[in-house]
């Protein structure tokens, strides 16, 4: 498929702007009691879908690189481990919030 016609000057070619990762995602978790999918990076961001509506919801930056990621059965919180702590979070109506940080090192899977 060519991506220019004789006759015009522009692509055939429609570019998207998304807000995916960056890099590889390192950890994911479903809600099991929301339409909701927790990803997180090595490009330093946690996000949260809502896997029915295929848009992502809420999406923080964090210190370092995330290792995993996991949900609270309830849908409220998540936990999200770095390589030398864990953060223990509370999802908001639009951001993620800090309840607790644990001093783990090395944890890779929650």
């Amino acid at each position: 498929m060519p991506l220019f016609d004789e006759g015009e000057a522009k692509p055939k070619i429609e570019f998207v702007n998304t807000p995916y990762h960056t890099q590889e995602i390192t950890g994911l978790d479903v809600c099991i009691r929301k339409k909701l999918l927790v990803t997180c990076s090595k490009d330093r961001t946690v996000k949260i879908w809502h896997y029915e509506s295929k848009k992502l919801e809420i999406s923080s930056q964090v210190s370092e690189e995330a290792m995993a990621v996991a949900f609270h059965p309830s849908g409220f919180h998540i936990i999200v481990a770095l390589s030398d702590k864990i953060y223990l979070m509370n999802i908001l109506s639009k951001t993620l919030h800090d309840w607790k940080v644990l001093q783990i090192k090395n944890c890779l899977e929650v």
